[in-house]
C-alpha cells in the first residue's frame, strides 16, 4: 500500500535493544518484514544500542540510537537555574501529563552539551515524525521488569501526544502486574493505544480488561515469531529432546533444580534412545541459557559445542528440527517447537513463566504441556509428560501445526489493520 506515494515513517520500539535474544531478534523480524511488505514506501526506523547488528539481521529497518530515549527517560531533567523555581516533584507530572514539555527542559539543560543536545533531538524528532509508533513483541510490560516497563509506558505517552496517529503494540505478553505504579501508569496508558496485539489471551485479556482497556482495541494473534519459524518447517519430526532452561531471578529457577531435571531427562534419553539437544534462547550475560543446559547434559561436548554457533532465529529453529519434543524454561524455544508441530514441556517456577506457558498452551490447545518446578513431584510430572509425548508427537503433530497457521492468519489480520490505521491519517 503506497499511500497515494506518501512517504512513511514508522517508529518501533523493540524488546531488545542489542539482539542477544533469539526470541526478540525473531518477533523484530516479523514486525518489520510485515510493516515493508505492507507499506511498500515506508522508512522504517528501530531503536538500538548495536545498528550493526540490526542491520544484519534486519534488513527492513534504519537503525536509530536509543541513546536519546535514555536521556529523555532520565528522571530530573530541571536545568540547574530553574531547579529552584521548579519543584523536585513536578518532574514526573510533567512528564505524565505534558510529556512534550520534557523535551524542551532537556534541550535547554543540554543547551552546552552538543553531542547529548544531539542524541535527545534524533529521539524526539523521530517520535515526533512517525506516522506509526509501533512496540514489538515483548513480555516486558510485567512486575518482572518493572523499570523498563516503565519506561515502554512512558516512551508510549510521549507517542500518544501527538494526536491523530496510530500507536501500537503487537505480540504483547501482559502481566502479571501486581506493582501498584506499574498498574497506574498502564491503565492511564494503555487504554489510549490504537491496537493491542496480544500473544496470548489466558491472563492478558483479562487483565487489560481491568485496566480498562476496551475489546475492540485489543486482539489475538499469539506470537509473531511463530512465522518464520512455520515457513521452516520440515516434514519429518526429529529424533532427540530439545532441551532449554533459564536460570534467573526472574523465571524463579536457580541450579538447586538441575540435579533432578539431569536425572529425569538423562534416563528418559537412554532408555529411548533419544539425544538430549541443546536449544539455546538467550545470550545475555549471567543468565545465558547455554550455562544452564551445561549443567543439564554436563557430558555431551559435542552438542553443546554444536550450540555454541546458534546466534539467530534461523540457526535456532534447524536445531529445534532435530528433536520430536522440547524440554524448555524459555518461551520462545517453546513457540519454534509448536510452530513446527514438535510438541513442548514449558519449566515454571514464577508466576512469568507460568502465564507464559499456560497461555502457550492455551494458544495451541493440544502438544504444550507446562510443569511446575516447585511443585513437589514435579520430576515424575516431567518424566510423564515427556514419554507421552514422545510416543504421541506424530499424532498430535497435524493439529499443532493447524493452531500455528491460524495465529499466524490472526497476526496477518492485525498488521492489515495497522495498515489501514496509517492510511486513515489521510
Amino acid at each position: 500500500m503506497r499511500f497515494n506515494h506518501r512517504p512513511i515513517q514508522i517508529l518501533i520500539e523493540p524488546s531488545d535493544y542489542v539482539l542477544r535474544n533469539i526470541g526478540d531478534m525473531a518477533m523484530l523480524y516479523a514486525a518489520t518484514e510485515r510493516l515493508a511488505r505492507l507499506c511498500d514506501n515506508s522508512t522504517i526506523n528501530v531503536l538500538t544500542d548495536d545498528p550493526d547488528a540490526l542491520r544484519r539481521f534486519c534488513p527492513f529497518a534504519t537503525p536509530l540510537s536509543a541513546e536519546g530515549r535514555a536521556l529523555w527517560l532520565k528522571p530530573d531533567f530541571r536545568p540547574a537555574k530553574l531547579k529552584r523555581f521548579v519543584p523536585k516533584h513536578w518532574p514526573d507530572r510533567i512528564r505524565r501529563h505534558a510529556p512534550r514539555l520534557v523535551s524542551l527542559f532537556w534541550r535547554l539543560k543540554f543547551r552546552h552539551m552538543p553531542d547529548a543536545r544531539a542524541a535527545l533531538l534524533r529521539f524526539t524528532d523521530a517520535v515526533d515524525r512517525a506516522d506509526l509508533v509501533l512496540v514489538s513483541g515483548m513480555g516486558g510490560i510485567t512486575d518482572a521488569f518493572p523499570e523498563y516497563a516503565l519506561s515502554v509506558l512512558e516512551a508510549l505517552n510521549l507517542a500518544l501526544a501527538r494526536k491523530g496517529r496510530p500507536v501500537v503494540m503487537v505480540g504483547q505478553g501482559i502481566g502479571p502486574l501486581a506493582n501498584a505504579e506499574l498498574r497506574a501508569r498502564a491503565s492511564a496508558i494503555l487504554p489510549r493505544l490504537h491496537l493491542i496485539a496480544l500473544r496470548e489471551t489466558r491472563a492478558g485479556l483479562p487483565l487489560l480488561a481491568e485496566l480498562g482497556v476496551s475489546k475492540d482495541r485489543i486482539c489475538a494473534t499469539g506470537d509473531d515469531a511463530i512465522e518464520m519459524a512455520h515457513e521452516m518447517r520440515v516434514d519429518e519430526l526429529g529424533t532427540g529432546i530439545g532441551v532449554n532452561l533459564r536460570l534467573s531471578s526472574y523465571s524463579g529457577v536457580s541450579a538447586d533444580i538441575l540435579e533432578g531435571l539431569r536425572h529425569v531427562l538423562g534416563a528418559t534419553s537412554d532408555s529411548l534412545e533419544a539425544p538430549l539437544i541443546a536449544v539455546p534462547v538467550s545470550w545475555v550475560p549471567r543468565e545465558a541459557d547455554i550455562d544452564a543446559i551445561r549443567g543439564l547434559m554436563p557430558t555431551d561436548e559435542t552438542e553443546l559445542n554444536r550450540a555454541l554457533a546458534i546466534r539467530t532465529p534461523i540457526d535456532l529453529i534447524r536445531q529445534i528440527q532435530r528433536c520430536r519434543v522440547v524440554v524448555t524454561g524459555s518461551y520462545h524455544a517453546g513457540v519454534f517447537a509448536l510452530a513446527n508441530g514438535i510438541p513442548t514441556i514449558g519449566l515454571a517456577r514464577s508466576d512469568y513463566y507460568v502465564d507464559k506457558f499456560l497461555g502457550l498452551a492455551d494458544m495451541f490447545g493440544t502438544g504444550c504441556e507446562m510443569v511446575a518446578l516447585d511443585h513437589p513431584n514435579s520430576a515424575e510430572k516431567l518424566r510423564s509428560a515427556l514419554r507421552r509425548l514422545l510416543e504421541e508427537a506424530p499424532a498430535i503433530r497435524p493439529a499443532i501445526l493447524a493452531k500455528a497457521e491460524a495465529q499466524i492468519a490472526a497476526g496477518h489480520t492485525a498488521y492489515r489493520r495497522i495498515r489501514d490505521a496509517i492510511g486513515d491519517q489521510g
